[in-house]
């Protein structure tokens, strides 16, 4: 049997388009593209990073965080596979942090050695944060974290400050 260079050009196009509309792109969920805002002592947060881990018995398995960066009046908009591409739906634990630099590391280093946390660190963690959200075809559920200072501000000195 003889082919010709347009019928092996049409059969090659057809098993590439059959391949590529069949899921072959990596098995990613649908995204829903869902915003919040987070306010500390009811003022927005900016410079916040919100982490989602989905809570995987409610995400079918699924188990890629996602994340995102307040602006300036603290709304933010997840990604998870780009940014602010959004997030499957499902439940997740959420954390929520910001920190700022108060000193750096001496003559010898222009890193940072000690930070100030601005949100409560015990935020920073998904498991000890006590945030969860569930993303629908709606959005956010909550879609506002309104988070609350505990005493003075924390600070965290790097563990090599700390020798």
């Amino acid at each position: 049997m003889k082919y010709s260079a347009r019928g092996i050009l049409v059969l090659f196009s057809v098993v590439a388009l059959t391949v590529w509309t069949s899921g072959c792109g990596g098995g990613r969920p649908k995204l829903i593209q869902a915003t919040g805002t987070v306010k500390l002592d009811g003022k927005p947060l900016a410079g916040a990073i919100v982490s989602f881990q989905p809570v995987a018995a409610e995400a079918g398995g699924f188990q890629r965080p996602s994340s995102a960066v307040t602006d300036s009046e603290g709304k933010f908009t997840p990604g998870t596979f780009g940014e602010k591409d959004g997030l499957p739906a499902g439940k997740y634990r959420v954390a929520v942090q910001k920190r700022e630099p108060l000193g750096t590391g001496g003559a010898q280093s222009s890193a940072p050695d000690k930070y100030q946390w601005i949100t409560p660190r015990r935020l920073a963690d998904p498991n000890t944060s006590g945030l969860e959200v569930e993303v629908t075809s709606s959005g956010l559920e909550p879609a506002v974290f309104d988070l609350e200072s505990v005493g003075p501000p924390e600070i965290e000195v790097s563990p090599l400050e700390a020798e």
